[in-house]
């Protein structure tokens, strides 16, 4: 009597029918910590090895998900770069930053680094070409675009938590400690006791001034 033969396997990749797109589709809606590799195979009803060919883990899926939220808030925006680089570096760094605040959970997980990020590059390469054509050095565009970048990052990280019930812990931490102390600091408990919202928009209009004031010394 012949042995009967094994269940078919279910495909893989391609044979399954799956594509980046159709992960990312059917991942959404899962929250970041409810993520998992298995829990979006099950969803498409796929082989959890069969994500492997696009994805190679789940901190691979969050960056793509959190790529894929940036991307579509960033979409909604109706970006008005204006005339000069000074003009879209503002812009794109407002546009940024508020993207980046409220894609909410998924910032800690967002990073610039798959080329399906080009679908968002249109902005950069704008200022870009505008600061070339300013005069400045290839050299201080990159890492002046890297700065730009890294501030809307760190302002949004900052906003977030400082957004929160009870403040940021930080500056709540160094006013406790603050009080804790009978004398000295007294420059310190000025800035504590002037209550500065460090987390808002005229902190965020003053860093990308900052920004701004610095570029335009480096091209002198």
């Amino acid at each position: 009597m012949s042995e009967s033969a094994p269940p078919p396997r279910r495909g893989r990749g391609a044979r399954a029918g799956l594509d980046l797109d159709t992960i990312i589709d059917a991942a959404r809606g899962i929250a970041p910590e409810d993520l998992t590799m298995q829990g979006v195979a099950t969803r498409l009803g796929v082989d959890r090895k069969a994500l492997n060919h696009y994805v190679s883990d789940r901190e691979s899926l969050l960056e793509l998900l959190a790529i894929d939220a940036f991307r579509t808030r960033v979409a909604a925006d109706r970006l008005d770069l204006g005339d000069t680089w000074q003009d879209a570096c503002r812009a794109y760094a407002r546009s940024m930053w508020r993207s980046l605040v409220d894609v909410g959970p998924w910032l800690p997980y967002f990073r610039f680094t798959s080329p399906r990020d080009l679908a968002i590059a249109g902005p950069a390469d704008v200022i870009a070409e505008r600061m070339l054509a300013a005069g400045f050095a290839p050299v201080t565009v990159s890492r002046a675009m890297h700065l730009l970048v890294t501030i809307c990052r760190g302002f949004a990280q900052d906003a977030v938590i400082g957004s929160r019930e009870g403040g940021h812990p930080q500056v709540e931490d160094l006013r406790q400690a603050l009080m804790s102390e009978r004398e000295g600091y007294a420059a310190l408990r000025t800035l504590i006791d002037a209550r500065v919202d460090n987390y808002g928009e005229e902190q965020f209009a003053f860093d990308v001034d900052a920004f701004l004031a610095a570029m335009e010394r480096l091209r002198l």
